[in-house]
């Protein structure tokens, strides 16, 4: 049995788009940003956390 998922706001989603593009963006350069925004994942409600990991391997496959 599987639990439906709260759906996201567009300003949710936008928030965690640019959590994201930063993330993917600071991987190699900036630990302390890397950490920070790491921390703000670790912090967020479960269906939150899944749509930023969904995000950053987009993202990733890109970069």
């Amino acid at each position: 049995m599987t639990t439906q998922q709260p759906q996201l706001t567009e300003t949710q989603k936008s928030a965690i788009e640019e959590m994201v593009i930063n993330r993917v963006n600071a991987m190699n350069n900036d630990a302390v940003l890397c950490e920070v925004i790491d921390n703000k994942v670790h912090n967020m409600e479960e269906h939150l956390k899944a749509y930023f990991h969904e995000r950053f391997h987009f993202h990733s496959n890109k970069a």
